[in-house]
């Protein structure tokens, strides 16, 4: 009887020694293995955001370049103006003083196209009309940044940030202060059309 007493109290000593350890293996195990997966992931992100390169915008007011089509319906004596029937059925008294660029015949039936700056046509006034072209299927405004290889009295060229050689005219179109003040070298943005092979700004912009 006095044998199997001892042996339960060995047995149950056994028990608290071996609980008593495993308690303090489990408070001995390195409580880090869990964060050290967080800061793996935190510096994963971090490395991210640091080697994503910054992505260079086009001017903020890019969806304010427009097309104004239609065809002339009758042309003031003295030519200084003219009533242009657009194809959205509008009438427009226009000024040729208004348009900044000419570059197509003014007379009655020829159709043509005004690049413009400003919100979708309301009136005249609130828009500004950069250069009349003569009238094309289809018309494309595009936006390039680049940087000039030469820039003249009414033309300028420039590369583009992906290597092209752009050449344009640019009788009195809106250019922002310093976009084109040297001979070459200027980082810029041009938002242009191009008629019959030649592209024409509807604005030039300093670059980043």
């Amino acid at each position: 009887m006095r044998k199997q007493v001892y042996m339960t109290a060995v047995a149950v000593m056994a028990g608290v020694l071996l609980a008593s350890g495993c308690s303090k293996n489990q408070d001995e195990m390195p409580s880090s293995s869990v964060p050290q997966t967080e800061t793996a992931t935190e510096s994963e992100a971090s490395s991210e955001t640091e080697t994503t390169p910054a992505q260079t915008e086009e001017p903020a007011e890019a969806g304010r370049y427009h097309m104004l089509q239609g065809t002339v319906i009758e042309e003031k004596e003295d030519g200084s103006a003219f009533t242009l029937l657009a194809d959205d059925g509008k009438e427009y008294e226009i000024s040729l003083s208004d348009i900044r660029d000419v570059e197509t015949e003014i007379a009655e039936d020829i159709q043509i196209a005004i690049a413009y700056i400003g919100e979708p046509l309301g009136k005249l006034e609130d828009v500004d009309l950069v250069v009349a072209l003569p009238e094309q299927e289809e018309w494309t405004i595009s936006t390039e940044e680049g940087t000039t290889t030469a820039n003249a009295m009414s033309s300028f060229a420039m590369k583009t940030a992906d290597g092209r050689e752009l050449s344009f005219l640019k009788d009195n179109c809106p250019i922002e202060d310093g976009a084109l003040s040297e001979d070459s070298g200027d980082s810029i943005w041009v938002t242009y059309v191009t008629s019959e092979g030649m592209n024409f700004p509807v604005e030039i912009v300093k670059g980043q």
